[in-house]
């Protein structure tokens, strides 16, 4: 390659590397060129199948909404609570098949509260089908609002159902389930007028499909919430995006389907038209660089003859001559002004050389030890700043869980001793008032005929209600006294000041303190909440006003397994439920004021995983979006207002469940799915 570059000419040696560089630049250029058009089809493509799954999503969630208008509007008929109430099955078909007929339901079932069923109405197709309905039914037997997905045993059908309770003004009647199918014809009323398929699979298994082709096999679809991708069946290949649509208990996998066969052809063309434009490119720039090479290479002869003449004679007196005014002229008086300075400037050159070396090395040793210095103190000092704002948020936790629980257990004691002295008194005075009402008995039993000054005191006192009523009020008086004991009982289980620091406690008893201090939160209260108005679903418009509701009383279920008692700090995990608790209060409260929960729910659960015991605290309010969850345990984060929130509770809960007791602290959430919080805590 050096000796054929050699034998080469001027012209063409200057010819030759830059048309190298520019043919170069330019196949690179058309391929980015390419390469962006191709991405921005393909990328339009996948924004056309992104924004149909979304629709699908939302025409899925309009079926759902029908469906829920539906089965009030049945619900709500004065006639079916009177048939329900009287268990005429005669009344109620009379009544729900004309129902069934115009809002062409697949199905409606009527229950009453034990779960008996008074009506099994069904499509012919569905006659002889066993639905898997088990949980459905007892859930809605209970007069609960479900929104869920019930399977067909032995088939690959799926229904989407409603449940709603019948009640009336002497309270809960029954319920009833209306459903439709999700079958190919819903598919097929969803994709009308477009191009793409729709796949909707359950557990792996193709449910319904306007695809034929993707009934026959297995394929490997792309897992929901991501991008569309391409994936090919029966030998043809199409973009591909799955969407979930979730029930109660079950979800549903939807998978979109786009032909790009016209985005491979587009492609293709486009590659074809890119490579004419490239070879017409290069002919144009060959015949430009060999015209501009010629004309430069003319002018250079005469100053490289002069060149020769130096190099050879040594004679820097010599002169190139300066026929032109450009480039070429320019830097032929360069050249005959470098033969006049050149011994001057090597010798310049050489002594400049030594000194920049010598400099050069002095310079970068010492910014190379000057770096290394700034860069070890800027690290000791974030680590400094970070342990220092770790300790002070624990020291600042410490003393305020400290001077609460001095206060809590102090304030507990001064309550417990005459609280005690009235409980214990109490038996003692029931007693002496039993024995008394005893001795007035006999004695209105042997003196019939009392004197009547005793007569006329007897009938002022009333003497037959004071015997009826006077036990009442002790009851009463020691059933008030048993609940401020509880409560006595509960605030020092809470500070656990009593007890060792750390010791064998019953994570239960710690969770029913903790909820019996919240009460007063948990109970029913008067807050200003928001109305919402008629919807107009094909406008998107729902009408908002202030108004002032009541919150019902937040129910707190507990499912409690038989688990052991553990080793922990029992304070700091009381301190946890505390926070966590007080978290989904807060959760759900901001939930019913912006009218987005009706029934405030809370669930307890616990149980024994292996060798630790795990428990689950989870609320139905609106949930955690995905982008802040992992932020929830920083220290200081926080989404409350100013004043209602310090970012530190989350925090020091995590510290104090993975560093203290060696666990794990996790959440789990999803927006308008409710949060949940799984704590995890080694028995030993």
């Amino acid at each position: 390659m050096q000796r054929f570059f050699r034998r080469l000419r001027l012209s063409q040696k200057i010819v030759l590397p830059l048309l190298g560089v520019y043919l170069s630049v330019f196949m690179l250029g058309l391929v980015v060129l390419g390469h962006w058009f191709t991405d921005s089809l393909q990328q339009n493509f996948i924004q056309q199948i992104e924004s149909f799954a979304e629709r699908v999503y939302q025409d899925f969630q309009y079926e759902q909404q029908t469906l829920e208008t539906e089965i009030e509007l049945i619900a709500n008929r004065e006639m079916l609570n009177q048939a329900v109430e009287q268990r005429n099955q005669g009344l109620l078909l009379q009544i729900l098949l004309p129902v069934k007929s115009v809002l062409k339901l697949d199905w409606i079932k009527v229950i009453d509260t034990q779960g008996n069923v008074l009506v099994d109405l069904r499509n012919n197709s569905l006659n002889q089908a066993k639905f898997l309905d088990e949980v459905i039914t007892s859930t809605a037997s209970r007069g609960a609002h479900l929104v869920d997905l019930v399977d067909v045993e032995s088939k690959q059908q799926v229904l989407q159902v409603i449940t709603n309770g019948i009640k009336s003004s002497a309270g809960l009647l029954g319920s009833i389930i209306i459903g439709n199918l999700v079958d190919d014809t819903l598919l097929q009323k969803i994709a009308a007028g477009s191009s793409k398929h729709l796949i909707v699979q359950r557990q792996n298994r193709v449910v319904a499909a306007t695809l034929l082709a993707a009934k026959a096999g297995t394929w490997q679809f792309p897992p929901p919430n991501l991008l569309a991708r391409r994936i090919t069946i029966d030998n043809k290949n199409y973009l591909a995006k799955s969407i979930v649509f979730t029930g109660a208990s079950q979800s549903l996998t939807i998978t979109v389907l786009d032909s790009i066969s016209l985005l491979e052809v587009t492609q293709w063309k486009l590659w074809e038209h890119l490579g004419l434009l490239f070879l017409l490119g290069s002919s144009i720039l060959v015949v430009i660089g060999f015209l501009i090479a010629r004309t430069i290479t003319r002018h250079l002869k005469a100053v490289t003859q002069v060149a020769q003449r130096v190099t050879q004679e040594s004679n820097f007196d010599l002169q190139a001559p300066v026929t032109t005014e450009d480039e070429v002229g320019i830097l032929a008086i360069s050249f005959n002004q470098l033969i006049q300075q050149v011994k001057r400037l090597l010798a310049q050159q050489s002594e400049a050389n030594q000194k920049l070396e010598v400099y050069s090395q002095t310079l970068e040793e010492k910014v190379e030890e000057r770096t290394q210095a700034l860069r070890q103190k800027n690290i000791l000092l974030k680590d400094t700043l970070q342990e220092l704002k770790h300790t002070q948020s624990q020291l600042i936790q410490n003393e305020k869980m400290s001077s609460l629980g001095h206060l809590v257990a102090g304030i507990a004691h001064e309550i417990n001793n005459p609280v005690n002295f009235i409980y214990g008194n109490l038996k003692y005075t029931d007693d002496y008032t039993q024995q008394l009402l005893v001795l007035l008995q006999l004695y209105q039993k042997h003196y019939p005929n009392p004197e009547p000054e005793i007569q006329n005191a007897k009938e002022e006192a009333d003497i037959e209600y004071l015997t009826e009523d006077l036990p009442k009020m002790l009851t009463s008086m020691k059933i008030g006294a048993d609940r401020i004991r509880e409560i006595v009982l509960s605030l020092r289980i809470f500070s656990r000041l009593d007890e060792a620091e750390f010791k064998t406690a019953d994570i239960h008893e710690g969770i029913d303190s903790t909820l019996l201090i919240l009460q007063h939160r948990i109970k029913f209260q008067s807050v200003d909440a928001y109305s919402y108005g008629e919807a107009s679903y094909a406008k998107g418009l729902v009408e908002k006003r202030l108004v002032n509701r009541h919150r019902p009383q937040i129910s707190v279920i507990k499912d409690y397994a038989e688990i052991p008692k553990i080793q922990c700090f029992a304070g700091q995990l009381n301190q946890v439920f505390m926070n966590i608790l007080a978290n989904a209060i807060d959760a759900l409260e901001e939930a019913f004021h912006n009218g987005l929960c009706s029934e405030p729910i809370i669930r307890i659960s616990s149980g024994q995983v292996n060798e630790n015991v795990v428990v689950h605290i989870v609320d139905n309010g609106t949930g955690i979006p995905e982008a802040i969850q992992s932020l929830l345990f920083d220290p200081f984060f926080t989404t409350k207002p100013v004043g209602k929130g310090t970012g530190m509770g989350l925090s020091i809960s995590y510290q104090i469940i993975t560093e203290k007791h060696g666990g794990s602290l996790r959440c789990v959430s999803s927006p308008g799915q409710g949060t949940e919080f799984v704590i995890t805590i080694p028995i030993r």
